[in-house]
């Protein structure tokens, strides 16, 4: 047996290498960097929650742009080696800029959109938009 079949296929690796080619080779098409950090929607029952993994970023170099049907994340993940690198083993992490923008499942009201950070999560609680039903009078003639 070919010693090769033994090992996982690099393309079902979700940070494999063919995932950073496709990306590469995909890049021109896309609207900002190359990568983007994973995110959990979730509904509660008065809002949407969208939960994105940040860590290693400051949180003052991150934007959220609300609107009623997308939120919007961009920001910066540097690296600031110790010392001189000399040679690098192995590399998984991603890093530079991103924007992310996510279709939100229900529309929300953004004036009272709140986000925090904690423990390398950004959480961004968008309370839903209360649909008041309008009455209509019918006129007869």
């Amino acid at each position: 047996m070919d010693q090769f079949r033994k090992k996982r296929p690099f393309y079902r690796v979700p940070n494999g290498p063919l995932r950073s080619m496709v990306l590469q080779g995909v890049g021109s098409m896309l609207p900002a960097g190359n990568w983007f950090p994973a995110a959990d929607v979730y509904e509660t029952a008065s809002a949407l929650i969208v939960c994105m993994d940040i860590s290693g970023f400051d949180p003052d170099t991150l934007t959220v742009m609300a609107e009623e049907s997308r939120v919007t994340v961009s920001g910066m993940r540097g690296y600031e080696p110790r010392d001189t690198v000399s040679c690098i083993h192995q590399l998984e992490i991603d890093r530079g800029f991103f924007e992310r923008s996510i279709s939100l499942p229900k529309t929300v009201d953004v004036s009272k959109a709140v986000s925090e950070s904690r423990n390398g999560f950004l959480q961004i609680t968008l309370p839903l938009r209360l649909r008041n039903p309008v009455k209509i009078k019918i006129t007869v003639e």
